[in-house]
């Protein structure tokens, strides 16, 4: 069985438990042979913005395509099922700024449709092959490309993509990548050109990737017997990068710095430790820290002049399974507080410090859950380490937190999710 991968715009995707201390024309598919022609669907629908700077006028649309792919000698046996979802942005204002990024954006898109229907050819050797062995065509192929919004504002639009193959055997396989762009401009920017003296920026990113690699945070996670240089899996031409709220973070897609099981996982590097970033690509919002789940960071929780050093970690048996949460405040362990919340499936690729209301003087804690039998059933909680010493539960929020959600607190003093004029997502 034959499995292929593709590298979208050229690029080369290598993007590749204690604590450890560290401080609007939509393409349609067409086929020219008659024994595979493909069925295509469009659509769209408005995707939720992150928290923004100062810019309401930025909006993002997520527009669909799909097609199917079908045996030359069974038109009714589906080979192959394609779907994308992809950011559609117009910037109020600069028309000539969101034509750009759409151009890009486009391309790669182009780009990911192309390579399926190649691939189509692919799924209908295989279905012969199973259909001649075993008497029944096997299950279709599957693709996807789908994304994420990490961070919209005046100066910066950054997206994770993800391609997910299905090609048969025990699982699938997806690989990450980030685009970002200038918002004025419009056009894409590169990592070395996030500074003006490439040399010392490139210096300082590998010290802090190896650094963070050598933590036991990261122990289950890469593979000592992989010999992967750092700098070249993520400082060179790889786009697997982005800039959200927190910082600049690189994605490690499964394989590339350790296996399959350890799925894709990220090193996050906060904007305070970025120096020499230019100006134009600062974040200016409210206090937010996305942190590895194992790395414990250190920050006045409550503004009360003493430095408080929190970590949240998940611990695992020996076959890395029954995650258990575990969360310790200047050396207590406070882990008593997930006890009534009967946690699921705690999440184990981040955890954040959020200051969700800049007006009061607390950074709450933020911890998400997944709940893999029931994902409409994930959520976030919310916790406070006031001025008595005392962690204090906030609340809960629907969905796993990330960069492209909101959360604000009502008159009743309750969490709610928000859209970026402060109006609730929910009622």
């Amino acid at each position: 069985m034959q499995k292929r991968f593709l590298t979208l715009l050229l690029t080369t995707v290598l993007c590749a438990a204690g604590c450890a201390s560290s401080d609007d024309t939509i393409p349609t598919i067409k086929e020219d042979t008659p024994e595979q022609v493909p069925e295509t669907e469009t659509s769209t629908e408005r995707a939720v913005l992150p928290e923004t700077a100062d810019t309401p006028g930025i909006r993002i649309d997520t527009l669909t395509d799909s097609a199917s792919y079908y045996a030359s000698e069974d038109p009714g046996d589906c080979v192959l099922n394609v779907s994308a979802s992809y950011p559609k942005v117009t910037i109020a204002g600069n028309p000539d700024a969101s034509d750009k990024i759409n151009d890009t954006i486009l391309q790669e898109l182009h780009t990911f449709l192309a390579f399926e229907k190649e691939n189509a050819g692919y799924a209908e050797e295989n279905r012969k092959s199973i259909l001649e062995i075993e008497g029944v065509p096997p299950e279709p192929y599957t693709a996807s490309l789908s994304y994420e919004i990490k961070r919209c504002d005046e100066k910066i639009v950054s997206f994770v993509l993800t391609q997910y193959d299905f090609t048969g055997g025990a699982h699938g396989n997806s690989w990450s990548y980030g685009m970002t762009f200038d918002t004025a401009a419009g056009t894409r920017i590169y990592l070395s050109a996030l500074y003006d003296s490439t040399d010392s920026f490139f210096k300082m990113l590998s010290d802090e990737l190896a650094g963070q690699a050598a933590l036991a945070a990261y122990e289950k996670y890469i593979d000592k017997n992989i010999a992967v240089d750092l700098g070249e899996a993520f400082l060179g031409d790889s786009p697997c990068w982005y800039l959200d709220r927190s910082g600049l973070s690189f994605i490690s897609n499964p394989y590339v710095l350790g296996p399959y099981a350890a799925g894709t996982f990220e090193f996050n590097i906060p904007y305070d430790k970025l120096d020499g970033l230019k100006p134009k690509y600062t974040y200016e919002g409210s206090y937010i820290r996305k942190i590895f789940p194992g790395i414990s960071v250190r920050h006045d929780m409550n503004k009360d002049g003493v430095t408080d050093e929190i970590c949240y970690s998940v611990a695992f048996d020996e076959n890395f399974s029954n995650p258990k949460p575990v969360l310790t405040v200047n050396g207590a362990d406070c882990s008593d507080a997930f006890e009534s919340l009967y946690l699921t499936g705690p999440a184990s690729n981040a955890y954040y410090l959020i200051d969700v209301d800049p007006l009061d003087p607390f950074t709450e804690i933020a911890i998400a859950d997944q709940n893999p039998e029931n994902p409409d059933a994930d959520s976030t909680h919310f916790f406070r380490y006031n001025n008595d010493k005392q962690l204090i539960y906030q609340g809960k929020i629907p969905g796993v937190f990330n960069e492209s959600m909101k959360v604000c607190y009502n008159s009743n003093g309750n969490l709610y999710l928000c859209t970026p004029d402060d109006t609730p997502d929910k009622p």
